[in-house]
């Protein structure tokens, strides 16, 4: 229960967990891991991409160089027949290639620049610039006097000023450009010509913007050129990484969602309690005590509260714990008596005579000569009429007898510091304090005090308490006190002081001087 009203608190108190820095903080969380899916995916896909735009390439030089073998093969077919006149036998022989060798669409014989027989026409007469053929070989041609938009690569293989030509069909250059450019935009180059993947024929630099390679024939006098376009980037990514693209925005999202949550639990309960000391959020409530024979007020039990701004007031067992393990009920109880010495001490004189002051103190508080300190700035400020400042010594940790230790008690004696032993009889060392330091009060515990009247051996407990207590000259104080029955059970002992909820509930101090001063 403790732990889990700390983790509580210090959901609103620590700044991280404030709203608006937990969604900045998602956001941010959220476009970190957005970013950095996207970085991952836009690499892994950008060399997956170049590695098959790579192969792609390769595969279309492999291509086209199988294409062009097919027109060396049908040009060494026919070479016997260079310079041989053109009858019938020789278009036969020309038309015979055309009609056996894969993609060739024309072989024809010339004779110094000049065509003089065609597997088509069969004799003719047509001029050739031989000085067109990129490396005496290839020329690409966006048609012939046929098929004037039917892209060709003419193939020429000269001897001595004669040779074949022949003609290569584009459909199936353009058609591997067009299978193998996926991702890419792939053409074929051929001098300062190039074949597009639709068959389109341009001159010059005419290409798209992005990243380009490059891989020329080791056989033939073209190459093969690709552009990879951002279009192409993201449709690879779209095609490769479909599970990536919706796995990372989830995961972003979750990141996001636990950066959220995971920030309303930062924060340790130490850090809130240490906050709350900074923002004074640790305000004193004062119960009365009162004379144990005539039941007028004769001091209070100065008790913490905490004052949160989103919890509202929560009760001391809530955190007082952890505050005296963590040392830092130390500050918290200077604050308290801070807090009541700048109400008190204006008003000293309007109080009963004799009026004093309960503390609560602990074993943290006997580490250094700072308590000693706080006790005199407390009783310096009630002067004009003295009063009479109680520590109520707590069993939750053990008080471990040192040099320091003495040496703060005897500070405190000589202030005239009364110390009490708190809850008398429910901790593991409340004989040992008596024999180790001089206590002035005891206090009965309200657990033995709650079942007078229908417990026997709680009454037997509380009498023997009461003997011991005056058999060592203690001041006693019976704390607890609910009933009528117990008031009047404890009134043959003539005590010296009665507290609890019968007198009066702990109140604020501006309601604890309305009502009692």
């Amino acid at each position: 229960m403790l732990c889990l009203s700390l983790v509580d608190i210090s959901l609103t108190s620590n700044w991280l967990n404030r709203p608006y820095i937990r969604i900045c903080l998602a956001l941010l969380a959220f476009m970190l891991v957005a970013a950095v899916g996207i970085l991952a995916i836009s690499w892994q896909t950008s060399q997956g991409l170049r590695r098959d735009t790579g192969a792609n390439l390769q595969q279309s030089v492999r291509l086209v160089d199988m294409t062009l073998d097919n027109a060396a093969i049908a040009t060494s077919a026919v070479e016997n027949l260079i310079g041989v006149p053109c009858d019938a036998s020789t278009v036969q022989a020309l038309r015979w290639q055309v009609a056996k060798v894969p993609n060739v669409r024309t072989v024809n014989l010339y004779h110094q620049n000049t065509i003089y027989c065609a597997s088509l026409f069969g004799p003719r007469a047509d001029n050739i610039s031989t000085d067109k053929y990129v490396g005496g070989r290839l020329m690409l041609m966006s048609g012939n006097s046929v098929t004037p938009d039917h892209p060709l690569i003419a193939y020429r293989h000269d001897v001595n000023g004669s040779g074949v030509v022949v003609g290569v069909d584009g459909y199936f250059l353009h058609n591997i450009l067009s299978l193998l450019s996926t991702h890419a935009y792939l053409v074929l180059q051929v001098g300062d010509k190039w074949m597009d993947s639709k068959g389109m024929i341009h001159t010059g630099e005419g290409w798209p913007d992005g990243e380009r390679m490059e891989l020329t024939s080791e056989n033939y006098p073209y190459a093969i050129r690709l552009v990879i376009r951002p279009s192409d980037h993201w449709s690879y990514v779209f095609d490769y990484a479909t599970v990536s693209l919706v796995l990372f925005p989830l995961l972003s999202l979750f990141i996001a969602f636990m950066t959220y949550s995971l920030l309303g639990r930062v924060g340790s309960p130490t850090a809130a309690l240490k906050e709350a000391l900074e923002k004074k959020q640790f305000i004193p409530y004062l119960q009365p005590v009162v004379d144990g024979t005539t039941h007028e007020l004769t001091g209070v039990e100065v008790l913490m509260r905490w004052q949160h701004p989103q919890s509202g007031l929560i009760p001391p067992y809530q955190f007082i714990p952890l505050a005296e393990e963590s040392g830092l009920i130390v500050p918290m109880t200077r604050q308290m008596m801070a807090q009541v010495r700048d109400q008190f001490g204006p008003m000293a004189a309007e109080l009963p005579k004799n009026f004093h002051f309960g503390f609560n103190i602990c074993a943290s508080h006997f580490k250094d000569l700072s308590l000693a300190e706080d006790c005199k700035a407390f009783i310096d400020a009630f002067k004009a009429n003295p009063i009479n400042l109680v520590l109520e010594l707590t069993e939750r940790e053990l008080i471990e007898p040192s040099e320091t230790t003495h040496g703060l008690f005897n500070a405190l004696r000589r202030m005239g510091v009364l110390i009490a032993m708190d809850d008398f009889g429910t901790g593991h060392s409340s004989l040992a304090y008596l024999q180790k330091f001089h206590i002035d009060i005891l206090k009965i515990d309200q657990s033995f005090i709650g079942r007078i009247g229908t417990d026997a051996l709680a009454g037997h407990i509380v009498d023997n308490v009461i003997d011991l207590a005056k058999r060592l000259q203690m001041i006693i104080v019976a704390e607890g006190i609910e009933t009528q029955t117990q008031v009047d059970y404890l009134a043959p002992y003539q005590l010296e002081f009665l507290q609890g909820y019968f007198f009066g509930k702990p109140v604020p101090p501006a309601e604890f001087i309305d009502k009692w001063l």
